[in-house]
């Protein structure tokens, strides 16, 4: 390996300077609007909300409704934190205002739209995404976000070193519900698998461990086909066009962004109940290769346990970064994941669970190759070995707790998450809490550094979200 992790890093952030630069040029609009938005999403969260819907009803044939978040986040990174084109301490703040237009107009047809205006600030000189910040805030840069994202339907219509404005078609589908079967089309959420931290079912777009939002989740543009079996059992078939996420990709507004085989997926699942277990198999095309897994919930005993296993056979993957990494390193390796948890719910409404995740798609000798697989999507994590455990406790119906903790077996890294959530009334809550992260930091050498743990590159993040529905 000759590459080193400066040079890995700042090619990277090249890459996006340039693309940067070209969105400005595009967007020229002055910084002031952004500024206004954000002022008059803040005051909005000063107006009392009531639980009806803005307008109409969506359960009828149509029905209009929203959220309104603001995220302000500070961080505190490493003294190695610039080797990732960031800054040893930063603050961001993104404000989230998201429209919901659904109904349906008859029995056999309903339709979700969501749209999103996003608004952020920041001090950093350079985007934390890779840093350990783009998966934890719910819309912050992060490269995998875009696979299964065929079209490029995102408006960044200001981007400025400081502050940016984006508009977002989120979600945008139509079902039609025939008497065996429904049929979904377009920009859609798709959820499968059970597990809590890492998920190798769950292969679209599935949350960040360190996600503390994860009430919307991002969609995917699919043609989907549920077949009913019975009340318990079914098929899904599920169609999903993407692109190939090298670190390379560039986009440009209103076209097809690299949509191709090896970025997209044709997926068949079977499930159902079998002695009070829920039971899932999956196999097809995902990103990146073959993928065969299966999934198993139940309880034994006084015990909640889950069992997911998926097995990725790659597909011909483009090298991993030419001119950095040598040409033997692909984008996407064959690797078999598999996760086993555990988990008690006690009368006090007090909750524990815990993981183990075995990570067999990550590179055994360069810490570095993982890291640049798991950011363009390639892996769920960079270590080997991991285990995940997180308990929630209800301290009031309007105050709920939560402690996560993740560590790494291979190098003995982690993240700590505590987390709170204060609901003011139904439609008016604050949701608050930190990620801290502990390990060894890279080795900064004369003219090279060596990455030595899973989470010592991360910064601690501290958070504050308030959060308004209407």
């Amino acid at each position: 390996m000759t590459a080193t992790v400066s040079r890995a890093w700042q090619s990277l952030w090249r890459i996006r300077e340039r693309e940067r630069c070209h969105q400005r040029r595009r967007a020229g609009r002055p910084a002031a609007a952004a500024l206004l938005i954000a002022w008059v999403a803040a005051a909005t969260l000063w107006l009392p909300g009531t639980a009806r819907a803005l307008l109409g009803d969506s359960r009828g044939p149509a029905g209009l409704d929203g959220s309104l978040r603001v995220v302000a986040v500070a961080t505190d990174g490493p003294e190695s934190a610039s080797l990732l084109g960031g800054d040893d301490s930063a603050f961001l703040s993104q404000t989230l205002l998201r429209l919901t237009l659904a109904g349906r107009p008859r029995d056999f047809v309903s339709y979700e739209l969501h749209v999103v205006q996003t608004v952020d600030t920041t001090s950093a000189s350079a985007t934390l995404g890779q840093g350990g910040l783009g998966a934890s805030v719910p819309y912050a840069p992060a490269p995998s976000d875009a696979r299964y994202r065929a079209l490029d339907a995102t408006w960044d219509w200001l981007e400025e070193s400081d502050t940016g404005a984006a508009l977002i078609l989120d979600r945008a589908s139509a079902s039609f519900h025939l008497a065996s079967a429904d049929i979904t089309l377009g920009r859609q959420a798709i959820t499968f698998g059970k597990a809590f931290f890492w998920n190798p079912l769950d292969v679209f777009l599935p949350f960040d461990p360190r996600q503390f939002d994860r009430e919307y989740k991002a969609g995917v543009d699919a043609a989907r086909v549920d077949i009913h079996l019975g009340p318990f059992s079914g098929i899904n078939l599920i169609a999903a066009a993407g692109r190939t996420m090298a670190p390379t990709a560039t986009t440009d507004d209103g076209e097809l962004l690299d949509s191709s085989w090896f970025g997209s997926a044709l997926l068949a699942r079977a499930f159902t109940t079998l002695h009070g277990w829920d039971l899932a198999a999956q196999g097809g095309k995902v990103y990146g290769g073959y993928q065969l897994g299966a999934g198993a919930t139940g309880e034994l005993g006084p015990l909640a346990l889950r069992l997911e296993a998926a097995f990725l056979d790659a597909d011909d993957s483009p090298p991993l970064l030419a001119g950095v990494f040598p040409a033997s390193e692909k984008l996407v390796e064959d690797g078999l994941s598999t996760v086993v948890g555990i988990g008690h719910r006690f009368d006090n409404s007090l909750s524990l669970d815990c993981e183990y995740f075995y990570n067999g798609a990550r590179d055994p000798h360069d810490l570095q190759t993982s890291f640049t697989r798991l950011a363009t999507g390639g892996l769920l994590a960079a270590s080997e070995h991991l285990g995940g455990f997180v308990a929630t406790y209800e301290f009031m119906p309007i105050l709920f707790g939560n402690l996560a903790w993740m560590v790494s077996f291979n190098d003995g890294s982690g993240q700590i998450q505590p987390g709170l959530t204060w609901w003011a009334s139904d439609e008016i809550g604050v949701q608050a809490g930190a990620i801290i992260s502990y390990g060894s930091s890279p080795a900064v050498g004369l003219h090279d550094s060596v990455l030595r743990s899973e989470f010592g590159t991360s910064p601690h993040i501290f958070y504050i979200e308030p959060k308004i529905y209407f």
